[in-house]
């Protein structure tokens, strides 16, 4: 084999060992940073300093809103409960009851009365038509 041929032969034979070595070299550039992501997760896995922070704004802001909770209670809770009372207050039902049952009479009185007037005029006109009375008209009253 001559130089020249042994030399074309090998330059492919190169280019593959060239590949190689830098498929290699960032194969592991690539297995280093995996490596190192893993053990910053593991250190940051049980650090629990951003966990506390939380839990106590957490339990700030739980005070704050019962804080809230109670004073909306002391301002408005005797108005509620006026309320609520007003609303179960049966004494109203039963007072509502009494005026009904009191006009219900009173409307029985009424028309007892106009069918008292209404035989009244009967008998005042039987009356004026025998001529025991004098009927006397007032406006246009019938």
């Amino acid at each position: 084999m001559k130089p020249l041929q042994l030399g074309l032969s090998l330059i492919p034979v190169a280019i593959i060992v060239i590949g190689l070595i830098g498929w290699v070299v960032t194969l592991r550039g690539n297995i280093d940073a995996a490596l190192e992501s893993i053990e910053e997760l593991q250190r940051t896995q049980y650090d629990d300093t951003g966990l506390v922070e939380r839990v106590q704004e957490l339990a700030l802001q739980a005070e704050e809103s019962m804080t809230k909770v109670v004073w909306m209670m002391d301002e408005y809770g005797p108005a509620i409960e006026a309320i609520r009372d007003r609303e179960l207050d049966t004494g109203i039902q039963e007072r509502v009851a009494d005026v009904v049952t009191r006009q219900a009479v009173i409307e029985n009185e009424m028309r007892q009365i106009m069918q008292d007037h209404q035989g009244f005029a009967e008998v005042l006109e039987e009356l004026g038509e025998s001529g025991l009375i004098e009927r006397r008209e007032y406006g246009n009253y019938k």
